[in-house]
Parts: C-alpha cells; structure tokens; sequence
C-alpha cells in the first residue's frame, strides 16, 4: 500500500497537472535543480546540435532533434553530456560550440536570451480533441479525407474497440505491445514508462483499449481518465509485437478514431493525445490535425517551461535544417504561431500543415532575414 501511495505521488509530481504542484516543479527545474548540457555531432556536412538547460529536455528536445538530423540523412556520431553553469547559459554561452543550440527554461530566463537568430518556442505541447459540443460536431470538424480512409479500412476489416480491466490484459498491453513498440520505434533512446507506475497510476487510475481486427487484439492504448475535467490523456500505445504490420494497415489511425467515438459516449469532453515538441516535421503533427486536434500547451510542469531555439552559424546545413524542420512559436503570453523558414532555393516546407486549431497564425520567415536580426 504504502509503495502504491508512493508511485501515485510520484505521477503526480512527474505528470500532475494541479497547479501548486506544476509551479513547484518548474521553478525547482529552472532555477534550483543542476543544469545540463548534450552536444552531439554527425558528418562534418552536418549540423552539430546542442542542449541546455532543465534535465527534461535531454530525453524531450536532444533525442528529438538527433532523430529530426538522422531524418536528413545524418546519423550521430559523437554525443558529449555534462553538467552546466546556469548563469554561462543565460548569457548565451555552452561549454562545447554547436551549430543549433536549444535551451530549455523558463519563460523570463528565455526572454532574457538574445534574439539574434534565435526563436522562443514552447518547450511542451499538447494535442486536444474536443468532444463536448457532440459527436455530430466532432465529426463534422475532422478531416473529410481521414473520415473517407476510415471508412475504407472498416469495409477491408471487421474492426472492433475492446475495453479491458483485468490485470492479465494489462500484462499484455504492456510486455507484447506497449515495450516491443517503444523499442522498436526509438531503439536505445526508449524511453519506457516502469511497469510499477503504468500499472499503479494509469491503469488503476484510468482506460486500458484494445483494437481488435477480426477479434484478435492488433494494437492497445492506455489513458488516464480525470473524470472532474471529463478529460481521457492519453500515455501509452502499442501495435502487437511492435510489428509494422500493424502500422502499414493503419490500425493506429482505426484505434485513434473508434477510441474517440468510445470516449464521446463514455462522457470524455476532451481527449489529450499527450505531448509533443514545437517541430511540425513530427508525424504525429500530420496525423492528429486530421482529427480536429488543438494545440495546446502543455498542462505539467513541462508545459511551464520554454525553449529557446538558436542558429549560432549560417552554413547551408543549418539552412537545410531549419527549412526541413518548421517550428511553432509562442507569442506573448500563451499565442501560437507556426513558422516556415525559407531563402531563394529553399521553398517553406508548407506540405507540413499546422494543426488548424489552436495554431492560429503563420509567418514565413527569410533566412536572409532571420541571421541578420
């Protein structure tokens, strides 16, 4: 009993979203707890890449941008952790030179950085369908192309929605879908939820799904239902095995869709996708604004921090990177705005749409521009 009271308290001190609690951490991130610096390099012809700042962001923004680099073709080379003076980051200095640099703070440590080739983006978003006004109203706000592909995929197969609360079905979710697909997925930069804490605080505190396809479970997903807010989060998914089978057939797009048909009529007014970085060139970006998601930011401590976003050198790598990798700003307080870099050969990468809601506004920005402010 007393281990369970201690993994409750430790979600909601990881993943809480009172907000005492969400302060707490935050200023403990930002000011008191040691800071943190990765620096990781790939070819010479690439961009060396570093973070700074609160110890979240190694796992949340480095590993991120590594994969976004790895995306162009670059795979990593050379890594280099070590902690880091606090005050050195503020004025703008790393102990090791980097290309890219992002420094996760918080907000008036950002805007205390320089602004010259630089942006402040929100360190934590999070992705939110809203269910409230009806399922009529939903629908009518999803994309007309994702509602057509998932009635295709139901004339293919006989699909089916399976919500379990026995504990072997959680065994199952966790070891034979939720672990294979996160190794899978990240290789040696998974990161897995301990079995202890997805058993104690997500799955007794919250809905184990299962997709079936033609009555074999193929995929699972695992939230936490706050019924105060009438708000499902959602933390942990899986395809069987971790087999791209699953992917290929697009039982995630299914599971998505029927688990939010499920969640209307179980009384969710909102289901939370979960967090994602400010980089629209994630898939997750691309998939989950088919479904009428609203950027948000996040409601954890994460969600209070903010990431600063530095070119420190203009070279055609940098550029290469930047374009490929448009990035959501925030603007004043809590405003969104998605921006699109570009110079004359390089067009803005506008085949990665913003989410529609909560992304309201759109800039364009010229390199040229933006290393000269």
């Amino acid at each position: 009993m007393l281990n369970a009271a201690r993994l409750r308290l430790r979600y909601q001190w990881v993943s809480g979203t009172d907000r005492r609690v969400v302060a707490a951490h935050a200023w403990l991130a930002a000011r008191v707890r040691p800071w943190v610096a990765v620096t990781s390099t790939a070819r010479p012809d690439t961009p060396t890449i570093a973070y700074a700042g609160v110890p979240d962001g190694v796992v949340k923004i480095h590993q991120l941008l590594e994969q976004r680099r790895e995306a162009l073709g670059c795979g990593t080379t050379d890594r280099t952790a070590e902690r880091v003076d606090r005050a050195a980051v503020l004025r703008g200095l790393l102990p090791r030179p980097a290309d890219l640099v992002a420094v996760g703070c918080s907000a008036a440590q950002a805007a205390a950085l320089p602004t010259r080739s630089a942006l402040v983006l929100p360190f934590r978003l999070h992705l939110l369908a809203y269910l409230g006004g009806g399922l009529d109203q939903w629908l009518g706000t999803v994309s007309e192309s994702e509602r057509r592909w998932v009635r295709s995929a139901r004339r293919r197969a006989r699909w089916g929605l399976e919500i379990a609360a026995d504990s072997a079905s959680f065994e199952h979710f966790y070891h034979r879908m939720y672990l294979p697909t996160m190794r899978g997925r990240h290789g040696d930069r998974a990161r897995c939820e301990p079995v202890d804490l997805a058993r104690e605080a997500l799955f007794g505190h919250g809905v184990l799904a299962f997709l079936t396809r033609e009555g074999e479970r193929v995929a699972g997903s695992l939230g936490r239902w706050d019924a105060r807010r009438g708000r499902l989060t959602l933390r942990l998914f899986g395809v069987l095995d971790g087999s791209d089978e699953h992917y290929r057939d697009g039982s995630s797009r299914v599971l998505d869709f029927l688990l939010l048909e499920w969640a209307h009529g179980f009384g969710a007014r909102t289901v939370d996708f979960g967090g994602i970085e400010p980089f629209l060139s994630q898939g997750i970006f691309q998939r989950k604004r088919k479904l009428a998601s609203r950027a948000v930011l996040g409601p954890t401590h994460l969600g209070a921090h903010r990431l600063w976003w530095h070119a420190r050198h203009d070279t055609p790598a940098v550029r290469d990177f930047l374009v490929a990798n448009p990035v959501v700003e925030i603007v004043g307080r809590d405003r969104l705005r998605a921006v699109y870099f570009h110079d004359e050969t390089r067009p803005p990468r506008l085949d990665l749409a913003r989410t529609h809601e909560g992304i309201d506004e759109v800039r364009s920005l010229a390199l040229d521009e933006f290393f000269a402010r």
